[in-house]
């Protein structure tokens, strides 16, 4: 057993594999295998994992709920870190949540709710974990993770310590945060929600499933929205789109200052476009589908032409909500 391997073990025991095919732990179900994969059902194993690729000098990934990402098919030649600490805690008297990192979103929101705490019911239409959505300050249907968080816990890889970070520090804006910059692990996170009556927040719960339900594709091999939504500061940042569809863009756009990625998916007529087994979903532009057969690289390949139409059109440059596990670093 090689001297990696063997301290892999001495953390995890049997939880480590090698040559993990990463299609088994992605919703895409697509991607080659990991050379090392393993599985921390703590804070504290999800450290030691970390410090153990440093220390190795072995590049690291942490894979939450798989949702989000797009793996290479030639693989990851380093370690994944799944992270399946997800233990929740609630104070119903104080109206505190602690989630673990590795928590399901919609388990969290589904927990509170049952509480009779409101302010994650929006959650349960997530597919992904607390430590995802914190890192990408993820939300739909009205709400962002940052509304009701107030602090995390992280592990500092450069710092090689563990720390509590406020969320002011976190610098959370749409579908961004600090993390994204920093070599920051999330361990757990805390909310601080409000007293409502049980039926209230367990009928907001139901409410928000039926959205989901309606406007997204169901059971599909999917990674969820595929873009950002495009945000500007002045509408002369849209001179361009403005030219192309006049008074088309709906007036709370403008006010929003956020035009939806899917609206200008749709407006090109690129539902329903493939490459390969990969597909522009019918229901909504701004969600990218496998058949089952689709290749990473076709899905790649698929969100690449997505990006060029945008901005061919538009002059609108569109990033990518996916994350890129295995591909080379531009």
């Amino acid at each position: 057993m090689n001297p990696f391997l063997q301290k892999l073990s001495g953390i995890v025991g049997n939880d480590v594999k090698v040559d993990e095919p990463l299609m088994l732990h992605t919703h895409f179900k697509t991607g080659g295998p990991a050379k090392y994969l393993a599985v921390a059902e703590t804070a504290e194993e999800i450290v030691e994992l970390v410090k153990a690729a440093v220390e190795h000098h072995v590049d690291w990934v942490i894979l939450g709920g798989g949702t989000n990402v797009l793996a290479n098919d030639k693989g990851f030649d380093g370690l994944i870190i799944k992270a399946a600490n997800r233990a929740i805690e609630i104070d119903e008297s104080t109206g505190r949540g602690v989630a673990q990192a590795g928590a399901l979103s919609s388990a969290v929101a589904r927990k509170t709710a049952d509480a009779g705490l409101t302010g994650l019911e929006w959650a349960i239409s997530l597919p992904g974990t607390i430590g995802g959505a914190v890192r990408g300050n993820a939300g739909c249907f009205g709400g962002e993770t940052k509304d009701h968080l107030m602090d995390i816990e992280v592990f500092d890889a450069e710092e090689e310590r563990v720390k509590r970070v406020s969320k002011r520090a976190l610098q959370m804006s749409y579908r961004d945060s600090k993390i994204k910059r920093r070599p920051w692990v999330v361990l757990s996170a805390v909310f601080q929600l409000e007293r409502a009556d049980r039926e209230v927040t367990n009928r907001r719960i139901e409410e928000v499933l039926k959205c989901r339900l309606a406007s997204q594709p169901k059971n599909a091999k999917c990674a969820g929205c595929a873009f950002k939504n495009f945000e500007f500061e002045n509408e002369s940042e849209l001179e361009k789109l403005k030219e192309t569809v006049g008074d088309a863009i709906p007036p709370h756009f403008l006010e929003q200052k956020r035009i939806p990625a899917g609206w200008l998916i749709d407006r090109l007529d690129l539902k329903g476009t493939c490459i390969g087994g990969a597909c522009v979903n019918q229901a909504h532009g701004n969600f990218v589908t496998s058949d089952g057969t689709a290749t990473s690289d076709q899905i790649a390949e698929l969100l690449a032409l997505l990006k060029t139409r945008v901005r061919n059109a538009y002059g609108i440059q569109l990033h990518e909500e996916i994350q890129y596990i295995g591909f080379p670093r531009s």
